[in-house]
């Protein structure tokens, strides 16, 4: 929640601005397990290939194990940065689609991807290494909380705004719908 209130006061808002918006959150919290299967970019193979999260917020607890890229493109180039692995009790903070079509892209939603490189374990052929876990703890507005572009993040051109307004629930419902073609309503 302070989180929330620290994006609030990074946007010049006052810090209690999406209090209101959080007072029945949703959160989810994953464990995520990644094969011991050694990632090959040029043939396309990924613990998970390149996304970014649909809500708004993600905590994502780390350990030990490297693997976590975010993207960092330019007009230039693609590029890839590792995230050095922290100690337990560290966590990287993911922004999501949510947030970014709340900030009319001010703030950009964190394109990120997992690979598994030459861990010293896979290359004992250690049995005991049973492969990298994350656990990501999703934390969205409440579900009819009215998503739309913040007064103070509008753009000069067309009025400024690049996404329609929508709810919480229905742009992660929406975000589903683009992504997994088995998910019904």
């Amino acid at each position: 929640f302070k989180l929330v209130q620290m994006i609030a006061r990074a946007l010049d808002l006052p810090y209690n601005y999406f209090d209101k918006d959080f007072e029945h959150p949703m959160a989810i919290l994953r464990l995520v397990h990644y094969s011991r299967e050694r990632s090959d970019i040029d043939r396309g193979i990924y613990a998970c290939g390149a996304h970014s999260d649909y809500g708004m917020l993600t905590l994502l607890a780390t350990d030990a194990n490297p693997g976590l890229q975010i993207n960092y493109s330019t007009t230039e180039e693609d590029k890839w940065i590792d995230i050095p692995p922290q100690p337990i009790g560290t966590f990287v903070v993911n922004l999501g689609d949510m947030l970014e079509r709340w900030t009319n892209g001010k703030f950009k939603s964190t394109l990120h991807r997992v690979i598994i490189s030459s861990h010293r374990s896979l290359e004992e052929k250690d049995t005991t290494y049973c492969g990298r876990y994350s656990i990501p703890f999703f934390y969205e507005p409440n579900f009819d909380t009215v998503v739309k572009c913040l007064e103070n993040c509008r753009g000069d051109d067309d009025g400024g705004v690049k996404y329609p307004p929508t709810t919480s629930g229905q742009h992660l419902l929406d975000k589903y719908k683009e992504t997994h073609t088995d998910f019904k309503v």
